[in-house]
C-alpha cells in the first residue's frame, strides 16, 4: 500500500511540474482549437477573455497576503474548475467564468510553483526525479487521442481538469515541505489597495481586450480612435509601471527588457516572419525562439569557458548582433537575428530568477511574481508600441488592421519592414543598449539553471 501511495504521489508532482511547465499556453491553444473548429463568436469572446484574465492576474495576484503554497494550490483547484466548465457547456457566461479560472491558472501557476521549488531548495533537500520529464511524452499521448477521433477537444478538456486534480496532492504536499521555509520567513503583509489603480486597470485591460478582439476581426472603427485607444493604453501602463516601481529594488530595467524582447519575437515576428520566411514562418520563428531559450545558458557558458563575466558579455554581444541582423531582409540573416535575440533571453532569464530571489532587498515569496509582473510589463509594452505603428502605417498606406495578423500575400513586405518592423527593432534596440549599459547600478549575480 505504501509502494502504490508513493507511486501516485509520484505521478501528481509529475503532473504538477508537467502543467507548471505548460499552462502558460495549453489552456489557450485548447480554447483557440475550439474557436478554429466552431467559428463561433462565443469561442472568440472566451478567447480575449481569457487572454486578458492571464494578463491581469498577474498584476492582481498577491493581494491577499496568502502564502505562495497556498496560492498554488488556488491555481489547481481554479484550473480544475475552469476546465470542467470547457468540457461540459457552452453556454457563454459559464465559459466566460471558465476563461478567467484558467486565465488566472495559466499566468500565475508556474510563478508560484517555481518559487516552492525555490523554497525546497534553500529550506530542504527535496529534489525533482529526472522521471517526472517523462510525464509531458505520456500526457501528450492522450491529447492525441481527442485530435485523432474528432472529439472537438471535449475529451481534452476532461484530460486537462484531471491533470489539475491529479496535481493536487503534489500541491498539499509541497506546501508541507515549505513549512521549513515559513517558519522562518515573515509573510509581507498586503497593501491596501487605491481606487485610482482599481479604475486604471479596469480601464487598461478594457482598451486591451479591445485591441485584442481588433486582432480577431474586422470592426468598423476609424484609424485615428484606434491610435487614440493604443495611446492611452501605453500611458495607462506607464502610469502602472511608476506605481509599482517600488516592488522590487533592483533587476527592474532587465525584467522588463526581458518582456519586451520574448514580444518581439514570439508575437510580432511570429506574423512578420510570413513576409521574409514564408508560409511557414510562425512555424519556425517558434522554433527559433525554443532553440535559442533553451541553448543559452549552455552556449555561452561554453563559450565563456563558465566565466560567469566573459558569457555575460558574449551574451550582450550577440544580443546587439542579433538585432542589426534582424534588420536585414534576407531569411538566413533574419533567421540568425532572431535566435541570438532569443540566446540572450534563454541566457539572461536564469540570471534574473536567481538575482531576485537571493536579493537582500526582495522578498523571497514576491520575488518570482514580481519578476513576472515586470516582464509582463515588458510584454504588453511591446504590444502597444507594434500597435501604434500598425494603425500608423494602415492609416497612411489605406491597409486593413487585420492584413498584419492575417498576411496573404508577400507584397507588403517593404511597408511592413519600413513601417513596423524597422522602428520596433529600433526601440527594442535602444532598450537593450540602456538595459546593457545600465546593469552597473543593479546588483549582479551568477547564472544558474532556474528556467522559464
Amino acid at each position: 500500500m505504501q509502494k502504490l501511495r508513493n507511486s501516485f504521489l509520484d505521478f501528481s508532482i509529475a503532473t504538477l511540474n508537467f502543467l507548471a511547465n505548460i499552462g502558460i499556453v495549453l489552456p489557450y491553444v485548447l480554447i483557440l482549437f475550439k474557436y478554429q473548429v466552431s467559428h463561433s463568436v462565443t469561442y472568440l469572446i472566451a478567447i480575449i477573455v481569457f487572454y486578458i484574465a492571464r494578463a491581469a492576474s498577474i498584476f492582481s495576484t498577491k493581494r491577499l497576503g496568502l502564502k505562495a503554497s497556498t496560492y498554488l494550490l488556488l491555481c489547481l483547484w481554479l484550473g480544475v474548475i475552469g476546465s470542467v466548465i470547457y468540457s461540459i457547456t457552452t453556454s457563454l457566461p459559464w465559459l466566460i467564468i471558465g476563461g478567467l479560472c484558467l486565465g488566472y491558472t495559466s499566468a500565475n501557476i508556474w510563478p508560484y510553483y517555481l518559487t516552492i521549488k525555490l523554497h525546497l531548495t534553500t529550506s530542504t533537500d527535496f529534489k525533482l526525479k529526472r522521471l517526472y520529464w517523462l510525464i509531458f511524452a505520456a500526457l501528450g499521448l492522450l491529447f492525441v487521442a481527442d485530435f485523432s477521433f474528432d472529439l472537438h477537444y471535449q475529451l481534452a478538456f476532461v484530460i486537462l481538469g484531471l491533470l489539475f486534480l491529479a496535481a493536487l496532492p503534489a500541491g498539499r504536499l509541497l506546501k508541507g515541505f515549505s513549512m521549513a521555509f515559513y517558519d522562518t520567513h515573515t509573510i509581507t503583509e498586503a497593501h491596501p489597495v487605491k481606487p485610482w489603480r482599481v479604475a486604471g486597470f479596469i480601464v487598461f485591460f478594457s482598451l486591451m481586450g479591445l485591441l485584442t478582439l481588433l486582432r480577431k476581426i474586422n470592426l468598423s472603427i476609424a484609424l485615428p480612435y484606434v491610435l487614440g485607444i493604443v495611446l492611452l493604453a501605453i500611458i495607462l501602463l506607464n502610469l502602472e509601471l511608476a506605481a509599482d516601481w517600488h516592488a522590487m529594488p533592483a533587476n527592474k530595467l532587465r525584467i522588463v527588457n526581458r518582456g519586451f524582447l520574448v514580444s518581439f519575437v514570439l508575437l510580432f515576428n511570429s506574423f512578420f516572419g510570413f513576409f521574409i520566411l514564408g508560409k511557414n514562418g510562425m512555424y519556425l520563428i517558434f522554433a527559433i525562439y525554443l532553440l535559442g531559450f533553451e541553448g543559452g545558458l549552455p552556449l555561452f557558458r561554453a563559450l565563456g569557458r563558465r566565466d560567469p563575466a566573459r558569457s555575460k558579455q558574449l551574451a550582450q554581444v550577440g544580443l546587439i548582433l542579433g538585432h542589426l541582423l534582424a534588420f536585414t531582409t534576407n531569411p538566413a540573416l533574419y533567421s540568425i537575428g532572431l535566435l541570438l535575440i532569443a540566446l540572450y533571453v534563454g541566457y539572461e532569464n536564469p540570471a534574473i530568477n536567481t538575482s531576485v530571489y537571493t536579493a537582500d532587498e526582495n522578498d523571497p515569496d514576491l520575488a518570482i511574481i514580481n519578476k513576472y509582473r515586470f516582464s509582463t510589463y515588458g510584454g504588453l509594452l511591446c504590444q502597444l508600441c507594434l500597435f501604434a505603428l500598425l494603425v500608423t502605417v494602415s492609416a497612411w498606406q489605406n491597409l486593413k488592421l487585420m492584413a498584419f495578423f492575417n498576411p496573404s500575400s508577400a507584397s507588403l513586405k517593404l511597408t511592413y519592414l519600413h513601417g513596423v518592423a524597422w522602428p520596433l527593432l529600433l526601440i527594442s534596440l535602444l532598450l537593450s543598449i540602456v538595459t546593457i549599459y545600465g546593469q552597473h547600478f543593479f546588483k549582479s549575480s551568477r547564472p544558474s539553471h532556474l528556467h522559464h
